[in-house]
């Protein structure tokens, strides 16, 4: 099976989104967006996007770690196969 790659893009709207890596230059849908406020990119300068590269891992490292709650039987998230690869 193919492996996935995620991708950390901030869009032309300001969004910041998690998506699939795109391939042969077509856009691809978001699996997350993090909309990060006026404010908060004036206080943090040009790192307003290192918080979010941040937040994403956290949700896919809890998603990928025992305290996500899913469903003790299912054993997708143990497949090393369908972890997605994080580029930046």
């Amino acid at each position: 099976m193919k492996e996935s790659y995620l991708e950390i893009v901030e869009l032309d709207n300001g969004d910041i989104v998690l998506r699939p890596a795109a391939e042969d230059g077509e856009e691809t849908v978001p699996l997350a967006t993090l909309k990060i406020s006026d404010d908060t990119r004036s206080y943090l300068k040009d790192r307003y996007f290192e918080l979010a590269k941040h937040m994403f891992h956290a949700g896919i490292d809890f998603v990928y770690s025992d305290e996500a709650g899913f469903d003790e039987g299912a054993d997708y998230l143990d497949d090393e196969e369908f972890r997605p690869k994080i580029l930046h």
